[in-house]
């Protein structure tokens, strides 16, 4: 077949393919495409409903031995604000992952806000999250970063209304809000929604039943997606 007639064909044949709408911030929508490669049938569009900006706030470090995060974000944020590198404790592996590309040590919990607490140290820790935050964790805390909405894109938007979506993929509450709160799932389409945990899927109930992941992780919504999609 000649190079132009395969390109061709490919391109066809991916045009029929399943899509999946991925609303995270791009820089972990673009990450999580990555890992879709080959692992399923759908094809990511990537149409982010909130921005990072970090905060214009001081971070005063006296008394604090340990930090604590509960997203990739915050430890992104603190990194660009602040060349202290001190022990963190994260949530889940993807964010320790992150802290210690950034010069961490890091330590991982089991992917949820209560693992992360049993975890802690008894004293000296500062949580670093965004404006808006799922849960606190008792102790000494500072949003350094917002999470600004956005409206989806154009193109998002039109392949919605040709109900060419067939998933959209939900890592947070406040993602969740934004969808639940958007016009999208208003249309007569209704693709289905992947929910990453049970605090996700909670602002979901009153529009769709939404499919849970069995653990609170990328790897675990990857699982869920290529069962329902496989390659």
């Amino acid at each position: 077949m000649p190079l132009r007639a395969g390109i061709c064909a490919r391109a066809v044949a991916r045009a029929f393919l399943p899509r999946l709408l991925l609303t995270r911030a791009r820089p972990q929508a673009e990450g999580f495409a990555i890992m879709m490669r080959g692992q399923t049938s759908l094809v990511p569009i990537i149409s982010p409903m909130q921005e990072m900006r970090d905060l214009a706030v001081k971070i005063d470090l006296s008394g604090i031995t340990a930090l604590a995060f509960t997203s990739q974000n915050g430890v992104a944020a603190f990194a660009r604000q602040s060349p202290a590198r001190l022990p963190a404790y994260c949530v889940g592996e993807a964010t320790a992952a992150r802290a210690r590309a950034l010069g961490f040590e890091a330590r991982a919990a089991g992917g949820d806000i209560d693992a992360l607490r049993k975890i802690l140290p008894d004293s000296g820790v500062l949580h670093l999250h965004g404006k808006h935050v799922a849960g606190k964790l008792g102790v000494q805390n500072l949003a350094i970063y917002e999470q600004v909405a956005l409206e989806l894109g154009e193109d998002a938007q039109t392949l919605l209304k040709a109900d060419a979506i067939a998933a959209v993929a939900l890592f947070s509450p406040r993602s969740a809000r934004l969808w639940a709160e958007s016009p999208a799932h208003r249309l007569s389409t209704r693709p289905v929604l992947y929910a990453l945990s049970e605090a996700v899927a909670a602002p979901l109930r009153g529009i769709s039943a939404p499919r849970i992941c069995p653990a609170p992780n990328a790897t675990a919504m990857l699982r869920l997606l290529s069962a329902d999609f496989p390659a």
